[in-house]
């Protein structure tokens, strides 16, 4: 391995609330086979016992860094920025780390210096720790969506169909990449997936098919907190790193795939697609700006979103509308249908008009 100076590995820790948890999580670190790492422990803001269970951790690699409460997303931001080595690692602080995994990633990019990140697969368990070896339904759709991933066409048509990574503790990333593409944008549930899928657009980013990371299913997890504004999220991302896909001057996929794979997802709804289209335009293609919305949940378009989801989880949806319902209402599944198909062909439209201009 080549010789860096400083540790190689940056391992940032998000912390909040998660007392009974973050010293595991932190031991889990701390007895990696890799020595030469640094631990960031950002705490976003707790209220219970996590400071005190962090000090506990008597180890000169651990630095503990508090703010006031500004979600995950601010926390592993801060993480990056106070991070020194070349390589960063995200660790969740209800999670674990299994001890080969640094080692495992270190290697791998040892021997595939083309690739700028890499993920690895969880293992579910318990939220006191045991692996979960009967099928609960979210398990079986994680191997589902597993197995599914590892079929697809790319890494990037793979997340288009949903997220099967699952946590952030999965990730290993070049720094330098982290801030090339802006960090975590203000997403409460699927900041991670943004990533991914931002990193998968760039072409440089696998999936090491072993699992090396524990994924603690607990009461509090914060992806089962609020199902109706993660669904908002879900099509702000799917919006917004489609449109990325398609105006690159040779797009990785085509209109016709992307609206199969879309099919597929029952999480998207082509209202909420148009809708961040529409705020996208009016904040000029800027990320920052645009993901600002979320953090204003009175703000009128979130109000609509809010409506929309609302509106297609009382039964509203196409796909359930075209399989239950006939007569008038096949009419207002084919308008919703047809704003689909009009979101797709302004996709391709922007994407040609750019190759052209380029």
């Amino acid at each position: 391995m080549k010789h860096v100076e400083g540790p190689l590995v940056s391992v940032i820790i998000p912390s909040y609330n998660h007392e009974v948890y973050v010293r595991q999580a932190l031991e889990s670190v701390l007895t990696s086979s890799v020595k030469d790492i640094e631990v960031i422990v950002v705490d976003d803001g707790s209220t219970d016992r996590s400071i005190e269970e962090i000090q506990q951790a008597a180890d000169s690699r651990v630095r503990l860094i508090r703010q006031e409460n500004h979600g995950a997303h601010a926390a592993l931001n801060c993480g990056v920025n106070a991070a020194s080595a070349p390589w960063v690692a995200i660790l969740n602080s209800d999670d674990r780390f299994h001890p080969r995994k640094l080692e495992r990633h270190l290697d791998f990019h040892e021997h595939n210096s083309v690739f700028e990140a890499s993920a690895s697969r969880v293992r579910y368990v318990a939220s006191n720790g045991v692996p979960l070896h009967t099928p609960s339904p979210r398990l079986k759709r994680y191997r589902r969506a597993v197995t599914a991933a590892q079929q697809a066409d790319s890494l990037f048509a793979s997340f288009l169909a949903g997220n099967h990574l699952v946590t952030t503790s999965c990730l290993f990333v070049s720094r330098d990449t982290l801030n090339e593409i802006g960090g975590f944008p203000p997403l409460r549930y699927v900041h991670d997936w943004f990533v991914f899928l931002a990193l998968a657009l760039r072409g440089r980013f696998v999936v090491i098919e072993e699992e090396l990371a524990d994924y603690r299913r607990h009461p509090t997890n914060t992806i089962s907190e609020n199902d109706a504004m993660g669904r908002v999220e879900d099509n702000f991302v799917l919006e917004w790193h489609l449109t990325q896909a398609f105006a690159a001057r040779r797009p990785i996929m085509d209109i016709e795939e992307a609206l199969r794979i879309l099919g597929r997802n029952r999480r998207v709804s082509y209202r909420l697609l148009l809708l961040f289209r529409l705020w996208r335009e009016l904040n000029d293609n800027d990320l920052n700006r645009a993901a600002s919305i979320f953090m204003s949940p009175d703000h009128p378009f979130m109000r609509s979103a809010r409506g929309i989801v609302a509106a297609e989880e009382s039964g509203l949806r196409p796909d359930r509308l075209l399989r239950r319902f006939f007569g008038r209402r096949v009419a207002l599944a084919a308008d919703w249908l047809d704003r689909g198909l009009s979101y797709a062909a302004k996709l391709a439209l922007a994407g040609r008009e750019r190759s052209e201009v380029e």
